[in-house]
């Protein structure tokens, strides 16, 4: 009896032993890679707890074959579109084909790639993107994985490692920042909406002959709106900037370089007069090719419902966690379709806009669309289209958009 208790209690302490040994990688490894996999949750909208537990699950916490000589953290095949590195293994068959990758960052970013790009996941991105447990049932039913306790496995994992606090913003402090994979684009601001172009103009064209050292005040362009209306005002002028007039031994014989003031947004000057001895002038105005918007940071409301001015290139999913808003819904508030990334700077409504405006009507300002009328007043695209059946788009300026049912 006494050599059975001894025996039982060395089983026992071995296997705690084994389970504190296990438990120390787990936790070694995922304050290893959490951070990339809550930046691969910012850049694709991946949780990052769905992604650390399928690594921890699919790599035995990086203690596997594939993990450690291969860095393929998640088990991911080769499939028939790959063409990086291959590795063989038994698997369901006998000798499969594994991806490899030079390290374990690739392999985080290519999971999350596999899930973003596959069409059989394409469900995965409608589902609030902090709900564990529909993620996890998701994958499964998705094909991901052929055990039937695949999400009560994962589950787990979450729940003993708390690995839903990695889903929340307010740990944003701990990813580290992105490389910058592209030339980074400059913001549209205050100070930046005027810059310098130069302007190559064949003397044969020059009109004017006013001996002036500073440019006169273009007409007719924008300006951000410096007040707290929410329409913006495309028809104030800018302030411009004396510029010094051009050194005799830079002027050629056929063309003469000036520097013009004009609109980081417009695409184009219809007519430029250049004083073919010190200055240039702007004779025609230059219309916005989108509105410049000037409203509050943070949280707002239009019509009584919350809103906030998005940042070109702001991540969807970095605005659905800060706010609240399940993904899916937010893209149905605002009547886009769904993407990573915002094009350009734009309204994002967090609740449904209302049946009707604050007024009855909106006056067009500058080309546009039912949609983005939508967005200015606040009122559900799909009534607009019901209250305004015969408008054309794009709305030509000065047309009036009915806000509200005229039948009731």
């Amino acid at each position: 009896m006494k050599h059975t208790l001894l025996l039982t209690l060395a089983v026992w302490i071995t296997i705690q032993s084994g389970w504190a040994q296990n438990n120390a990688t787990t936790i070694a490894y995922i304050a290893q890679y959490k951070a990339i996999a809550m930046k691969e949750m910012k850049r694709t909208g991946v949780p990052a707890s769905i992604t650390l537990a399928q690594a921890i699950l699919e790599s035995n916490s990086g203690e596997s074959n594939l993990a450690k000589n291969h860095n393929n953290h998640f088990g991911i095949k080769c499939k028939s579109d790959w063409t990086g590195a291959k590795a063989y293994q038994d698997d369901d068959a006998k000798q499969e084909c594994f991806r490899a990758y030079d390290n374990a960052e690739v392999s985080f970013k290519d999971h999350s790639n596999f899930l973003k790009n596959r069409p059989n996941y394409v469900d995965l991105f409608l589902l609030d993107p902090v709900d564990d447990t529909a993620w996890a049932y998701g994958l499964k039913k998705a094909g991901y994985a052929t055990a039937s306790d695949y999400p009560k496995k994962l589950l787990k994992i979450i729940d003993d490692y708390e690995l839903a606090q990695y889903n929340f913003p307010e740990l944003e402090n701990e990813v580290e920042v992105e490389e910058v994979e592209e030339a980074p684009v400059k913001k549209m601001t205050a100070d930046t909406v005027v810059k310098k172009v130069m302007i190559d103009t064949p003397m044969n064209k020059v009109i004017t002959d006013t001996p002036t050292k500073s440019l006169n005040k273009p007409t007719g362009i924008a300006q951000i709106n410096t007040t707290n209306n929410l329409a913006p005002l495309p028809t104030q002028t800018l302030p411009v900037q004396t510029l010094p007039a051009p050194q005799k031994d830079t002027l050629k014989k056929d063309t003469i370089k000036k520097e013009v003031i004009t609109v980081v947004q417009t695409t184009k000057i219809e007519k430029v007069k250049i004083d073919t001895t010190k200055a240039a002038t702007i004779t025609q105005s230059v219309l916005p090719k989108q509105p410049i918007y000037n409203y509050p940071e943070g949280q707002f409301r239009i019509n009584q419902v919350p809103v906030i001015l998005g940042k070109e290139k702001m991540s969807f999913i970095e605005i659905a966690l800060k706010y609240k808003v399940p993904l899916y819904k937010l893209f149905e508030y605002n009547d886009i379709k769904a993407s990573n990334l915002l094009e350009r700077d734009q309204l994002i409504f967090l609740a449904p806009k209302k049946k009707t405006g604050a007024a009855s009507f909106h006056i067009v300002k500058y080309n546009s669309s039912l949609q983005e009328i939508s967005q200015l007043e606040g009122v559900q695209l799909s009534l607009l289209k019901l209250y305004n059946p015969d408008l054309v788009e794009p709305l030509k300026e000065g047309t009036q958009v009915i806000l509200f049912n005229k039948k009731k």
